[in-house]
């Protein structure tokens, strides 16, 4: 009986290592699992970076960088895209020379105050490729927002103020 026990027991953990909760992406080698498919939560959102350099510290920061870079898009970003497409023919007939050239360029520009966004995971691969995963609290960046707003509605108020003060004085002085 208990012979049995074990070689169901055995069978069962070998069965169970062979199958994977979920389907792993065509990751190159190296690379961390989590790094193509970042976490996803209703409390957190992550950023991903890497980098590589002589200097391990350097690496450290630069994918920290990144990965905060990638939060700070995520909450908002101003896109400005531009195309340009370019045809010209010269000659007559079948000595026509066509040319033709296309250009595309997009600029992403993002700027947040991150507090609070904290390193969740760092990795190092084999060829010294630091990996960092960083996750910043929604409620933290909720109270940025208002943070923000409250401090541009106390900077207009400032500023209609002191319109208030120069329309007075402009009034006073033209008497």
């Amino acid at each position: 009986m208990k012979s049995l026990l074990l070689i169901s027991t055995s069978l069962a953990l070998i069965f169970s290592g062979c199958s994977s909760s979920k389907p792993q992406a065509n990751l190159p080698k190296g690379y961390p699992d989590w790094y193509l498919n970042p976490p996803k939560s209703d409390k957190f959102i992550y950023g991903v970076g890497q980098a590589k350099k002589q200097n391990p510290s350097m690496a450290k920061k630069v994918a920290a960088n990144r990965a905060r870079g990638e939060i700070s898009q995520a909450v908002s970003a101003k896109v400005s895209t531009m195309i340009k497409d370019f045809m010209q023919e010269s000659g007559i007939g079948e000595n026509a020379q066509a040319l033709e050239f296309n250009e595309a360029v997009t600029k992403t520009v993002s700027s947040n105050v991150l507090n609070g966004s904290t390193i969740s995971k760092i990795e190092q691969s084999k060829d010294g490729t630091i990996f960092v995963l960083i996750e910043m609290s929604t409620e933290e960046m909720k109270k940025e927002a208002v943070k923000a707003a409250q401090n541009n509605e106390a900077l207009f108020n400032e500023f209609k103020a002191r319109q208030g003060f120069s329309e007075l004085e402009d009034a006073i002085n033209n008497m």
